[in-house]
């Protein structure tokens, strides 16, 4: 084989030798360009990812901090002195949100509604009502079409 394959290159004019060794040295650019770019996409790939679990790794720790650290009197056995009326519109208030229903249920009970918010925003004062000893009864969540939501919600205070 590479006795006719010695031959033909030596019956090749000085031209022919040139034109075959740039068409070789391109071929083996292209096939090394084929193999190279996947293998590079394929490491920034991995590094991207690696760099999105070490982020969502430091969320969920610092939320497993924030869950493990219940305050020693609960808000909502606090609360007595402020009827839960005034405490969910005064929370609510301090993040934005607008109670558009805020019934008082009895003692410690509430049932509130809000007609539009950013969903973010609601589970998150959601939550931290939880934290806060509350405890969530019925819960409805209603999307609307501009990428809001409604939220109709009966609250009590933890341990009734």
């Amino acid at each position: 084989m590479t006795e006719k394959l010695q031959s033909w290159w030596v019956g090749l004019s000085l031209r022919e030798r040139w034109l075959v060794g740039i068409a070789g040295v391109l071929t083996l650019g292209v096939i090394l360009w084929g193999l190279g770019r996947p293998a590079v996409a394929a490491f920034i790939d991995l590094e991207d990812r690696h760099r999105a679990a070490i982020e969502r790794e430091g969320r969920v720790a610092a939320k497993v901090r924030l869950l493990a650290q219940r305050p020693a009197k609960s808000v909502a056995a606090a609360v007595d002195a402020v009827a839960i009326d005034q405490y969910l519109t005064q929370s609510a208030g301090e993040i934005g949100l607008t109670l558009d229903r805020n019934e008082a249920r009895g003692d410690g009970q509430a049932t509130i509604a809000v007609a539009t918010a950013r969903a973010p925003v609601l589970v998150d004062w959601l939550a931290s009502l939880e934290g806060q000893g509350f405890v969530v009864d019925q819960l409805t969540i209603t999307p609307a079409a501009d990428g809001t939501v409604g939220l109709t919600a009966e609250l009590r205070k933890g341990g009734q």
